[in-house]
């Protein structure tokens, strides 16, 4: 099964994420594993620490018993990382 929504919650070292989904206004909780894929939109695998509140997402999932643990994730829009640049000048006496 699929869905999207927007992501309301993650912690780091929990195993589960919660995503506000189209069809409702309340979070549901989907769990994951150490299978779960997490990729940007042009399928390149992404940090889990790359995730935010209000990140909108798309998933893949299935139903456990009572839980819904979700396979892959893909991010909507691309992780913008600023990229720090230093510039080095050599000066030579005559």
């Amino acid at each position: 099964m699929s869905g999207s929504g927007t992501i309301t919650a993650y912690t780091p070292g929990s195993d589960y994420i919660t995503f506000r989904t189209e069809t409702s206004t309340a979070p549901v909780k989907y769990y994951y594993t150490k299978k779960t894929v997490l990729v940007d939109p042009t399928g390149r695998t992404v940090e889990w620490t790359a995730l935010k509140p209000d990140m909108p997402v798309t998933y893949t999932y299935v139903k456990e018993g009572d839980r819904m643990v979700v396979s892959r994730v893909t991010l909507a829009k691309p992780i913008v990382t600023e990229k720090e640049t230093t510039t080095t000048t050599t000066t030579t006496k005559p």
